[in-house]
């Protein structure tokens, strides 16, 4: 038995008769079929193969690709041919017509215009995930538009024709439809976490207005970890609270509601703000060791007028105020929270009648494009100039950021002001370093 190569495009066939296989010559059921040997001489054998170098009719080869192709030709693109792909997705179409005639398709896909360009400038233009409703239902195609004929140079002149060619990419859209689809069905449910987890009325203090907003980030954007609260404890006293776990999505949310409750919890305890910063600096690493957050937890005292705050990594309180200076913020700032063996320290405030402060999350400041410190300047004089009660100071702010409803960011704000009851003999908010508290 003799074996031989097989060429590529070639038919196997069985082992030539010689009365092995049975008493009448032909092979036997347990036969192995191998190539038959081939003979380079031999003139039927050469005639089986196909020559690469001979020319091969255009319109055959372009009638075997599976996808769609139609070529027009001339400046107003007269039909000169659809293979049977094209056929088969949008039916019989005639030749020799215009193709905003016979290719209706074309001028639905925004084809039409491409293929002027490539006429006039003799490169080829494409356009990507159009939709195709043919004989089959909705399909989607990348469409290229290619120059036929020499047009490397001016002197060329233009292109002869525009040959069309459509490659299917259905699959592809339709994954990434889905993928969308769960994006926003999970962006909604942190969406719906998040703001179920924040307070749905606030406690108003005494002696404070006190006014919150949240917006969430963009459709692009996922939910963030931003919070804010407003809880009243022992003695009439009032804490703010505003905080923001890094990271985004159902996790981040999550997370912010466990830090939440555990803020109005150590809050009863009538801690000083640093002792609280302590405690939910543990609690965070007991929730998860890899997530942090910052956090600015504050009490007021109506009586004495002082508002006590500690900050754990988070953005400085900004103060306007009654002659419109507006005060940063700007003593020691403590580690984020899930750090661990951070110190945090509290720093005390004296309000003067008709002061107004802001605390707010990262996303009303910070630009991919800017520095921070810019976004913080912006603010501050931004915050100059807003005038009002503390629910209109925070629409404006937001406004004057640019935070909308496409923002790529979620922001919290709470605007607290101090009515401007009885006048000051200071003008100007004492900043009260006195003992720092440690």
């Amino acid at each position: 038995m003799r074996w031989s190569a097989r060429l590529t495009g070639v038919p196997w066939r069985a082992t030539p008769s010689n009365g092995a296989g049975t008493d009448e010559g032909t092979p036997s059921a347990d036969t192995v079929v191998v190539p038959s040997p081939r003979d380079p001489s031999n003139p039927a054998t050469v005639a089986e193969l196909l020559d690469p170098l001979k020319p091969q009719h255009l319109r055959e080869v372009l009638n075997r690709i599976p996808a769609p192709v139609a070529v027009t030709y001339g400046p107003a693109h007269q039909l000169g041919y659809t293979n049977r792909a094209y056929r088969e997705l949008f039916g019989d179409r005639r030749t020799g017509l215009p193709a905003g005639e016979a290719l209706p398709e074309l001028g639905t896909m925004g084809v039409l215009p491409l293929m002027d360009q490539v006429i006039r400038g003799g490169r080829p233009r494409s356009v990507k995930a159009r939709c195709i409703l043919g004989l089959t239902g909705n399909r989607y195609y990348n469409v290229s538009c290619v120059p036929l004929g020499p047009c490397d140079t001016p002197a060329d002149g233009p292109p002869a024709g525009v040959l069309i060619f459509a490659a299917e990419v259905t699959d592809q859209v339709l994954a990434a439809a889905r993928l969308r689809e769960a994006e926003r069905r999970q962006r909604e449910a942190a969406v719906t976490l998040q703001r179920s987890l924040l307070p749905q009325k606030l406690d108003q203090p005494a002696g404070l207005r006190v006014a919150t907003t949240y917006q969430p980030g963009g459709a692009e954007a996922a939910v963030g970890g931003d919070w804010y609260d407003v809880i009243a404890i022992d003695g009439g006293r009032t804490a703010l609270v505003i905080g923001d776990v890094m990271g985004r999505g159902l996790r981040a949310a999550a997370v912010m509601g466990q830090l939440r409750t555990a803020v109005r919890a150590y809050a009863r305890l009538d801690l000083p703000p640093h002792e609280v910063m302590r405690l939910l600096d543990d609690i965070a690493m007991e929730i998860d060791a890899n997530q942090i957050a910052t956090c600015t937890y504050a009490v007021w005292d109506p009586c004495r007028r002082t508002l006590t705050y500690a900050s754990a990594g988070h953005l400085p309180m900004l103060l306007r105020c009654p002659d419109g200076t507006v005060l940063r913020s700007e003593e020691q700032n403590g580690p984020p929270l899930g750090t661990g063996g951070g110190l945090h320290v509290s720093h005390t405030l004296r309000l003067l009648p008709g002061t107004t402060g802001v605390l707010y999350t990262d996303g009303l400041v910070e630009r991919r494009d800017e520095d921070i410190d810019q976004g913080l300047d912006l603010l501050a004089r931004t915050l100059t100039g807003a005038i009002g009660a503390p629910e209109v100071i925070c629409a404006r702010l937001l406004r004057a950021m640019g935070v909308t409803s496409e923002h790529d960011d979620d922001v919290a704000v709470l605007a607290f002001q101090l009515p401007a009851e009885a006048e000051a003999e200071n003008p100007v908010a004492e900043l009260d370093s006195a003992v720092p508290e440690v």
